[in-house]
C-alpha cells in the first residue's frame, strides 16, 4: 500500500455545474504531515475519519491564498468540491460569508455516516443524490451562464466584464 492516496472523480452530468469533483485522499502512514492547501476556486465539505476517531464534516471556505493543513496520521478525507454556483445554491454562499476558513458542520450532515466512507464511488453516489434531493430545480439562467464563463475561462471573463463595467461606469 502506498503511503498517500489521492483519488478524483467528476460527478454525474446533472450535477457538473454545481460540483466539480468528488476527492479521496488518504494519509496511510504513521505520522501527522503538513501539506499546504492552494486557492482553487471552489469551497469544498469534507468528511474525515480514522479508525479511532468519530466521523467530523467540515466546509472550507473558499480559499484566497495558500495556507498549512495538518493531514493527521491513518485518516481518510472524503470530499464534494462545489464551484461557486453550487455553493450559492446548496449553502447560501456568496463569497463574503462565512468570515473563517474552516466551519465544523453538524453531526449527520448530509445523512452521511463514516460507514459511507468506505470507497469513493459509494460515497460520491449518495452526495450525488442528496444533492439533486435538494438542489432547487429551477435554476437563475443568467447565472449559471455565467459562471460556465468564468469558469470555461479561467476567471478571465470575470476580469474582463468588471474592468468593462468599471471603465462605462466612470463615463
Amino acid at each position: 500500500m502506498q503511503d498517500f492516496e489521492y483519488i478524483k472523480i467528476v460527478p454525474d452530468k446533472r450535477l457538473s455545474g454545481f460540483v466539480e469533483s468528488f476527492l479521496l485522499c488518504a494519509n496511510h502512514t504513521d505520522e501527522d504531515k503538513e501539506v499546504i492547501i492552494f486557492p482553487d476556486g471552489r469551497v469544498d465539505i469534507m468528511f474525515s475519519c480514522t479508525d479511532q476517531e468519530p466521523l467530523v464534516a467540515e466546509l472550507f471556505n473558499l480559499d484566497k491564498k495558500a495556507r498549512r493543513y495538518i493531514f493527521k496520521k491513518q485518516t481518510k478525507l472524503f470530499m464534494v468540491c462545489l464551484t461557486l454556483l453550487g455553493a450559492e445554491y446548496r449553502l447560501g454562499y456568496n463569497g463574503t460569508d462565512f468570515g473563517k476558513d474552516e466551519i465544523r458542520l453538524p453531526a449527520g450532515f448530509w445523512d452521511i455516516s463514516k460507514e459511507d466512507l468506505t470507497s469513493l464511488d459509494s460515497f460520491a453516489e449518495k452526495v450525488s443524490e442528496k444533492l439533486l434531493e435538494i438542489f432547487p430545480k429551477k435554476m437563475d439562467e443568467r447565472k449559471q451562464q455565467l459562471f460556465e464563463l468564468i469558469y470555461s475561462s479561467g476567471g478571465k471573463a470575470l476580469s474582463s466584464t468588471l474592468l468593462t463595467a468599471r471603465k462605462n461606469s466612470n463615463g
